[in-house]
């Protein structure tokens, strides 16, 4: 069963009440990354969700950890391009526990200043190991050539010298302009009782929150971007990745677009996969994945491989894309990408977590309830001509493009493709 309330102060609560589960997810959503940020404060949202766990005005850093770790409960925070979630997974007696855990650290995080200059290290190493995975870097160089020179392009960790030099009051300040009830989402899924949960985010959340009409302005509109960006680095393989602007979130193109990622590359059975892969040996990994943002998104495709062999699998790509585009997709391929999306969406409703966060983001962005029998119809209703006029639309654009690898002959060669 389904529930959803809006508090006076702004404040969102989605939930799905499953009574045969034993646990809950738990989620605190805040409508601010990346694409919230400028280049001065690029990083600040993801440093500040690791410095909202080292301490409050009621807790210290060890005893946020003791208490949960003494329910057997889980917790734990990600920062996306655009939002950041705080999150626990727990025994359905404890969530008392937890709502009131995640509400010290959203509403008291003191930041302390030796714990501050203590986590700026710790984010810097995340930041150089991040350099040090090869595919995370060529992927942030792909996002920053589609949308270029866009605070859609930045990177989530952010840069390293905007950490370094952080200071308390700027970053108690960012997180006050964004950590607002008007941006946040409670999202909970598992075993619960609605009228208690209502209770529990009143005390925890809403008796908290300032009483303003004061409300984030929609992110910045965005242009795709052609550009090819690229990192040389002495490794063994050559990544190279395209990207092409894609549909929103909200976008009814979203079903197809997913789809069409599907038969292109997504399973063991995919085009790019079947060639690249299977057919020549020339990849170990090779997918194309879609991205959906609250105005915007975007399709990508990846590949790993001996620099030797950029030009056979620039080649490969290419083909695949034009005899898509000539030949259309086949009834098979149809059936079989709405199978898997559709499948997915039962093992996704199997679990509370992963389903808390289809809420979470779903109202966060959309300021909807998440309906999994809406997704699953739209899956159904796709057609292979819609998916056939959608590649042709998508690839019609000029794509940007990334390369990370050593500087070889034909390292540029993924901008040719056409």
């Amino acid at each position: 069963m389904q529930f959803f309330k809006r508090y006076p102060s702004g404040l969102r609560l989605v939930a799905e009440q499953i009574d045969h589960y034993h646990t809950v997810s738990l989620g605190v959503f805040v409508d601010v990354g990346c694409v919230r940020e400028t280049t001065q404060t690029n990083g600040y949202a993801h440093f500040i969700e690791h410095l909202v766990f080292k301490g409050t005005q009621r807790r210290t850093c060890l005893q946020i950890s003791e208490e949960i770790d003494d329910l057997g409960a889980n917790i734990n925070a990600y920062t996306a391009k655009d939002a950041t979630c705080f999150y626990t997974k727990s025994s359905s007696d404890d969530l008392a526990v937890c709502m009131d855990i995640l509400s010290d650290m959203y509403f008291n995080a003191t930041i302390p200043q030796d714990e501050l200059e203590r986590e700026k290290g710790v984010v810097i190493e995340e930041i150089k190991m991040c350099e040090d995975t090869p595919d995370d870097v060529c992927q942030d160089l792909s996002s920053a050539a589609l949308f270029y020179k866009q605070k859609m392009g930045q990177t989530i960790l952010g840069n390293a010298e905007n950490i370094k030099y952080s200071d308390r009051h700027s970053l108690l300040d960012f997180k006050k302009c964004f950590y607002i009830p008007t941006s946040t989402v409670v999202a909970v899924c598992g075993n619960f009782d609605w009228a208690q949960l209502t209770d529990l985010v009143q005390q925890y959340f809403e008796d908290h929150c300032e009483q303003t009409s004061c409300k984030l302005p929609d992110e910045p509109a965005v242009n795709y971007g052609s550009e090819f960006l690229y990192s040389f680095k002495p490794i063994e393989q050559s990544h190279i990745q395209l990207a092409w602007g894609g549909c929103a979130l909200g976008s009814s193109d979203r079903f197809a677009l997913s789809m069409l990622a599907s038969i292109l590359g997504g399973g063991l059975s995919s085009r790019l996969n079947q060639e690249i892969r299977e057919k020549n040996g020339l990849a170990y990994s090779v997918y194309a994945y879609p991205s959906y943002y609250s105005n915007c998104g975007a399709f990508e495709i990846y590949a790993g491989l001996s620099p030797d062999n950029c030009a056979r699998v620039c080649d490969l790509i290419e083909g695949e894309i034009n005899k898509l585009l000539s030949d259309g997709i086949t009834e098979r391929e149809l059936l079989r990408a709405r199978t898997q999306a559709v499948n997915a969406l039962y093992m996704n409703s199997e679990s509370n977590m992963t389903l808390m966060r289809l809420y979470g983001r779903s109202m966060l962005k959309l300021n909807e309830v998440f309906v999994l029998q809406d997704d699953i119809a739209a899956y159904n209703a796709v057609t292979a001509q819609q998916i056939d006029l959608l590649a042709r639309k998508l690839f019609a654009q000029k794509h940007a493009s990334a390369y990370v690898g050593p500087q070889v002959k034909g390292y540029d060669l993924v901008t040719k493709i056409h």
